[in-house]
């Protein structure tokens, strides 16, 4: 998991979000609220629909809602049953509503590499 991730809040500029992207190579945001709590996630594909729509003045106006988001006691298999179920590059990890991480495909490479390694080994 990645702690403190970049953030944005919904009422900033959209091309804020857009700077936060590109400057930090990362390909989606999350949206939180004075008190961090998760609102909504901005990724590169809401922000592709900006192309053909306008450019509305807000995050607000091309977040997704209520992300799908785990819990931070979450087991590993949920995790990784998200990303693929719902196809996600991320999901969103909180503590009673609170953001506090981000886990990417990418985080989890390190992981399943060494569960194969270990599995080799036994094997």
């Amino acid at each position: 998991m990645s702690p403190l991730p970049v953030t944005v809040r919904p009422d900033w500029p959209v091309r804020r979000a857009l700077e936060l992207l590109v400057e930090h190579g990362i390909s989606g945001l999350p949206v939180v609220d004075a008190q961090d709590r998760i609102v909504g996630v901005v990724s590169e594909k809401d922000l592709l629909r900006l192309f053909s729509d306008g450019i509305p003045e807000s995050v607000a106006a091309v977040m997704t809602r209520d992300p799908v988001k785990v819990a931070i006691d979450a087991p590993l298999v949920d995790v990784v049953d998200c990303l693929m179920t719902y196809d996600f590059r991320r999901v969103l990890v909180h503590e009673k509503g609170r953001l506090v991480g981000v886990v990417s495909r990418s985080d989890l490479m390190p992981v399943i590499l060494r569960v194969l390694l270990e599995r080799a080994d036994a094997g």
